[in-house]
């Protein structure tokens, strides 16, 4: 019996050539996009979820409390000092990892000859590798060890364990007890001796970790005590981090009390730090606390990705829906033989859903074919690590439930309205559509089509808006032709500078921190003591003299500060000067500024200026040289009246000098126009990502379109013969075949604008500076909308207009 029913259904689909390509045009493509959004999904929830007892692993962060009046803020971070006192003062804990990341070239010492040199990572590029830690680290996170003893192979200063891949970048490839003994060099002089070999993880994770220095290295070394105090409980740094795990049974609600006790014993104030646990299933999606190494993945993103392969799926069901309801008029004779012929209402049933479920699985299997295709292909959108595995367990349940899913929501309706014919009506030919009366209920389909394509087409506009203010707004200092080069870990920079500054075709140099505006900022708690005490924090953009003139920052009174050894004069921004109560720049002006116990003068006061993405408002900034601070170099090319081929050439030149301070270390240069440019990576993503749903929801939504218009122009073959004799003109009939269509775009436009006004307008809430949510953007994206349909449907209206009515009457 299955076997007739699938001959039956292979044949249907053979007849209706056009409706079946169209369905499964549709299906696949939705298939396909929920496939590979399930497997993006997946693959970002199934962070660090291996782990043994992973509910009972936390990260140990915190609020701190800076500032009069004071300023609360999380941090994803601890002072130094404070994992120590947890564990030594915190009841319910059984075991407290602490780490700090550390960035390095790392030197392979080879006899006699030169030290075969290893470049650190790229940060925000690379994963985090390098952390010196506790050796409790491998207590909370279970690594397969290869060679080496978990419990004594970081008890000893300057002892290190690495992953087995990293031992092979450094040694080459040798059986793993042949590791033990080998040295290690970070920071150029920091030598350490491997104890241990541990296999990597498989498996996905933001603990990316592969060189373990043992923490009790610090109090032993002179190199990295001077860079981490661990008795430092009045500051804090991202790299300081820490992990715990909760006996059984202890929940972090129990311990809220006890942190709270643990924060007013330790601190008196200024500053305040209160512990809290994060998690480690929120690691990965948190973006409130911030460390070095974690790629943070955005959780409402994911959820849209999921909304959006359903609405996808739903617009290419409803395509299925739509057609399969307009060949009523075929398919209600066969329906009234059948039955005549003793077929039940369960058998028909069945026989129709069996043609569904063909073209589904059909779907299904060419989805599996272009899965990893689409994967390779929208690699830049996807996180790495995201592959198509063929058919295990998981996923192949998953498609089992997809197929299932997909089947019911194509094929269900449209089997029961054709399996519910009476037999005599259906041999007499039908007088009311099927789908409801007079096709309503097909209409609302369309119009639920057209309003996710319209929310796609509306929030494209807005987005690329967004976008476009963003890349053209005006910054408040200059970007052109400025290349920053990172030396802070080289040293030398004051030499480099130097020598660059003799270059030609290099207009300025300064020593910096970071430029005015990118991802990394630096913040101190500054005291001003007028009519009223104002103690705030302030972000610092530490530069030499040449800082403000280099990147054109508009002095609004005063002037620059000069040349010194050493912070010895500010400059701050209008806004800080506005913080601290004066009306006028030139008020503040020769005022003073208390940062760490000592005073600093106020010499000038500038425009404000973007330091954060436009996310964020303009805050209070000081400016002031701060030698230990500016270790980078930015560096102002000529470049007014330049070609791209001698900005090249200038750039050779600086990697020449780049040779003869750092003779080991490669060149590396980042435009600050391009730094800036990733701040709204994200954002730029999400824009190709909308983009790309956007045509695909046309595509399906108009090909249904095409085919329901197809059908449509069938079923009224006769009237339009009719009209012509009667004498209307092609474009009548054009506009008679088309006006039904704009009709249901107009009340999908009416049903869409409020929705994607509400969302437009809590995605714009995000930054501080956005553009208007205004009306014309809704009419044009309702243009668009009609001109898309319109263009589908003129085809077949075209085509039937042009029909002789000689040939559609003759058998009246």
């Amino acid at each position: 019996m299955f076997r007739n029913y699938l001959k039956i259904a292979f044949r249907n689909l053979m007849k209706h050539r056009v409706s079946t390509l169209i369905n499964l045009f549709g299906l696949t493509i939705g298939v396909t996009t929920c496939l590979t959004i399930y497997l993006i999904v997946r693959h970002e929830l199934s962070y660090d979820t291996f782990h043994p007892d992973h509910e009972r692993i936390y990260r140990l962060v915190g609020e701190t409390q800076f500032g009069n009046p004071p300023e609360k803020r999380p941090a994803g971070f601890v002072p130094n000092a404070v994992p120590e006192g947890v564990r030594q003062e915190i009841t319910g804990i059984e075991t407290v990892a602490a780490f700090h990341n550390i960035e390095s070239d790392v030197l392979i010492p080879n006899g006699t000859t030169k030290p075969q040199r290893f470049e650190a990572r790229k940060r925000g590029i690379d994963p985090a590798e390098i952390i010196v830690t506790d050796p409790q680290y491998f207590d909370l996170f279970s690594y397969q060890w290869l060679v080496g003893n978990p419990k004594t192979a970081l008890s000893e200063p300057f002892s290190l364990v690495l992953s087995v891949r990293k031992a092979r970048k450094y040694f080459g490839d040798l059986p793993p007890h042949q590791y033990l003994g080998k040295q290690v060099i970070y920071w150029d002089s920091l030598r350490v001796t491997v104890s241990g070999v541990v296999q990597d993880w498989a498996t996905p994770t933001d603990l990316t970790f592969t060189d373990f220095i043992s923490s009790r290295t610090i109090r032993g070394s002179n190199l990295l005590k001077g860079s981490i105090n661990l008795d430092q409980w009045d500051d804090i740094w991202s790299s300081s981090q820490a992990f715990v795990k909760l006996q059984p049974g202890v929940t972090p609600a129990q311990l809220s009390g006890a942190f709270s006790k643990f924060g007013r014993q330790h601190y008196k104030g200024p500053f305040v730090f209160t512990p809290a646990l994060q998690p480690l299933a929120d690691l990965h999606f948190n973006e409130a606390y911030n460390d070095n190494y974690a790629r943070k993945a955005h959780l409402p993103t994911l959820y849209g990705l999921m909304g959006v392969a359903l609405f996808i799926l739903l617009i290419a069901a409803i395509n299925f829906i739509n057609l399969s309801t307009a060949q009523w008029m075929s398919r209600a004779q066969e329906v009234g033989i059948r039955k005549v012929l003793g077929s039940s209402r369960g058998s028909l049933l069945t026989q129709f859903m069996s043609e569904t479920l063909v073209l589904t699985l059909g779907a299904v299997l060419l989805a599996q074919l272009l899965v990893q295709p689409v994967l390779t292909e929208f690699k830049a959108f996807i996180p790495g690590g995201v592959q198509y595995d063929g058919l295990t367990p998981q996923t192949a349940l998953f498609l089992l439930l997809l197929t299932g899913i997909t089947a019911l929501l194509a094929g269900l309706y449209p089997s029961w309205v054709l399996a519910s014919y009476q037999p005599a009506r259906s041999l007499k030919g039908p007088k009311v559509p099927a789908g409801g009366r007079n096709g309503y209920f097909r209409k609302s389909l369309i119009v639920f089509q057209f309003t996710v394509s319209l929310l796609f087409i509306i929030g494209t506009l807005f987005i690329g808006r967004q976008l476009a203010f963003m890349r053209n707004k005006e910054l408040g200092f200059s970007t052109d032709a400025v290349v920053s080069l990172h030396t802070a870990q080289l040293g030398k920079a004051d030499i480099l500078a130097e020598k660059l500054r003799q270059l030609t075709d290099v207009q300025l140099v300064t020593r910096e921190w970071f430029p005015p505006m990118g991802s990394s900022y630096m913040v101190a708690n500054l005291k001003y003591r007028g009519k009223k005490t104002v103690e705030m924090d302030v972000s610092i953009k530490a530069g030499d003299e040449n800082f403000i003139p280099l990147y054109q920052l508009q002095l609004l009174a005063g002037r620059n500060y000069l040349r010194s050894d050493s912070l010895r004069e500010i400059v701050i921004n209008e806004t800080y000067a506005k913080a601290l109560g004066f009306q006028k720049p030139t008020d503040a002006v020769s005022q003073t500024v208390e940062l760490q116990g000592r005073s600093y003068p106020i010499v000038g006061v500038v425009a404000d200026f973007h330091e954060q993405s436009l996310h964020e408002k303009v805050g209070p900034v000081f400016i002031g040289y701060m030698p230990r601070q500016a270790g980078n170099v930015g560096v102002k090319l000529v470049s007014k009246g330049k070609s791209a081929r001698e900005v090249q050439a200038t750039l050779t030149d600086m990697e020449r000098v780049w040779h003869t301070v750092y003779p080991d270390h490669a060149f590396s240069y980042t435009f600050l126009d391009d730094s800036i440019a990733q701040l709204y990576e994200k954002e730029a993503k999400t824009a190709q990502l909308v983009n790309i749903a956007t045509v695909i929801a046309i595509l399906i939504s108009c090909m249904g379109l095409f085919g329901l218009a197809m059908f449509t122009a069938e079923q009224r073959t006769k009237e339009i013969g009719v009209r012509k004799v009667l004498g209307a003109s092609v474009l009548s009939i054009m506009r008679l075949l088309s006006t039904d269509f704009l009709k249901l775009v107009l009340v999908a436009l009416l049903v869409a604008s409020p929705l994607a006004w509400y969302a437009t307008t809590q995605w714009l809430q995000g930054f501080a500076y956005r553009i208007s949510v205004d009306w014309w953007v809704f009419v044009a994206a309702g243009f668009i909308a009609a001109g898309i349909a319109l263009l589908t449907v003129s085809f077949q209206s075209l085509k039937a207009a042009l029909q002789n009515p000689v040939n559609s009457l003759r058998n009246e």
